[in-house]
């Protein structure tokens, strides 16, 4: 027998075999999901990743729900609330939601949580999610008040993102906190019975769960199992052999190839996440010629974003440029200007004006999957002299860089925080740290996008923000400080019969509760 059909029947083998056993789960209306990281926490505070968001925010709820499918606000913990003044909010809260171990849930809950997470002494990590508040105040059993530290335009979306409620009887006796998502305890659709790094995690529908109406409703699979398999080769493997039923973030290659196997199908969600072309305009890394505007102009208009995005990321047309920083579906976002259009003639123009008619040599930093985004961006580029020497690096060695202002060029990619308001873009790249000086994040230290940054943060008018927000976008396109390059949809590979509906703003790209079996 020739190898294509010795290939060709281990494909058919395979199919067959990954049917039987995704059509078994199904009938278990179990689903199975391979994690790249190991889960050894359920807690979005110490353990913020895209895998945790995915479980976290329905093992727990938090006051209120935003509905990234409709972009509006929601009741959840919160039956209702009320603004009093521009630094203070009132939540009536449910008197009928039980813990998933059977306590009641009420005021003493939401008042812990929240001191908890504001408490200086409480080391996790983003602490500017929580420290926005002043404090929060026991009105009764059933009403809380929260007071700003400052008019917060943020503050509802950070209650309904970023603070998930936790139990205080159970939570505050622990003496070490970051264990209590080794035995989470929520209010949220889905429960915790295992968390184990080795053998995974399992969640199960919580059939007591009724508060969360058509905008948090319960899943419509039973019981999902999420397991750790870092390698995305051995993750392919456990799709095609059956051991899995779900595995994300693939390749665009090996999504091609996977979904011609009538056994599976593959699925591009949309969200928050980009990639992104970040310049260091005011010479911490050494590279003067970043310095000056033109040549960022060059840069930036020296390769078709489109062409260049769509021939390395899986998506189709899913893959879209995009004109600024911030996104249309987020709060906050508005922007009138736009990155300056491919013209490879007019780069090399600009270049030697700039005193660089033969180009120069630029150290490019990628972090993580936008690595190949890396390096057909370097390979476009010295089609105008600018040789660029790409160096992927992992998170924890980009964090050092970034602290020691090592990046010349960093490619990379971006998703808001996974919040769904314009806010986190300007106050993650361009806000200024303690003592008045410029954060270590912050390469154009541009004090009109810092001012437009703190002055829109604090207006609680929609449309009046939209339009101070306005001015700082519009600013980074002007400056060309950083170039949006394109969407970067989640792609899944899974069963042909699971659907995962797209419209999640998650930085896992899908929720739970939006996936179902057919």
């Amino acid at each position: 027998m020739g190898k294509l059909k010795i290939n060709l029947a281990v494909a058919l083998i395979g199919s067959i075999v990954f049917t039987t056993n995704a059509l078994a789960q199904k009938s278990k209306d179990t689903l199975r999901i391979a994690f790249a990281d190991p889960i050894s926490v359920i807690d979005l505070a110490y353990d913020p990743k895209p895998e945790i968001a995915l479980t976290a925010r329905i093992v727990y709820d938090g006051l209120v729900h935003y509905d990234d499918f409709t972009g509006k606000f929601y009741p959840l913990l919160a039956k209702s609330w009320k603004r009093i003044d521009a630094k203070t909010m009132d939540f009536e809260l449910r008197n009928d939601v039980k813990f998933h171990d059977g306590s009641e849930f009420d005021a003493d809950d939401v008042v812990y949580t929240i001191n908890w997470l504001i408490n200086p002494k409480t080391r996790i990590r983003f602490k500017t999610n929580y420290i926005w508040i002043k404090k929060v105040e026991k009105i009764n059993k059933y009403k809380v008040r929260i007071h700003t530290k400052r008019p917060a335009a943020v503050g509802l979306m950070r209650l309904a993102k970023s603070i998930l409620i936790y139990p205080s009887d159970t939570h505050g006796k622990l003496k070490v906190k970051s264990t209590f998502g080794k035995k989470p305890i929520g209010t949220g659709p889905l429960k915790v019975t295992q968390v184990d790094p080795n053998k995974g995690i399992i969640l199960v529908r919580n059939n007591e769960y009724k508060h969360g109406g058509t905008w948090k409703p319960k899943p419509k699979i039973r019981t999902i199992i999420a397991k750790s398999i870092p390698d995305v080769q051995t993750r392919i493997a456990q799709l095609l052999t059956g051991g899995t039923d779900l595995i994300r973030s693939v390749p665009k290659d090996q999504v091609d190839d996977l979904k011609k196997n009538p056994a599976l199908a593959a699925t591009a969600t949309g969200g928050l996440l980009y990639t992104y072309l970040s310049m260091d305009s005011v010479n911490r890394s050494g590279n003067k010629a970043l310095s000056d505007q033109r040549v960022r102009k060059a840069i930036s208009m020296g390769f078709d974003r489109l062409a260049v995005a769509r021939a390395v990321l899986a998506g189709g047309d899913k893959v879209k440029t995009l004109d600024s920083m911030c996104l249309r579906v987020q709060k906050g976002c508005d922007f009138s200007t736009k990155p300056p259009a491919f013209n490879r003639v007019a780069a090399k123009k600009l270049l030697a004006e700039a005193g660089y008619p033969k180009g120069f040599e630029v150290s490019i930093t990628a972090l993580g999957s936008a690595g190949p985004v890396a390096v057909a961006v370097a390979g476009e580029l010295r089609k105008i002299g600018i040789r660029g020497k790409v160096k992927p690096v992992s998170f924890g060695v980009y964090r050092k860089l970034q602290r020691q202002g090592k990046f010349e060029i960093l490619v990379s990619l971006w998703s808001s925080g996974g919040l769904p308001d314009a806010s986190s873009t300007l106050n993650v790249f361009f806000a200024k740290g303690r003592k008045g000086k410029w954060s270590p994040r912050n390469y154009w230290h541009d004090e009109i996008i810092n001012k437009a940054r703190i002055k829109g943060g604090a207006i609680l008018d929609p449309e009046k923000r939209k339009a101070v927000y306005k001015v700082g976008y519009d600013r980074v396109n002007q400056m060309n400080y950083i170039l949006p390059i394109s969407t970067l949809p989640t792609s899944f590979v899974h069963s042909k019969d699971l659907v995962i509906e797209d419209g999640s703003l998650s930085p896992y790209g899908a929720t739970l509760n939006h996936m179902h079996w057919k």
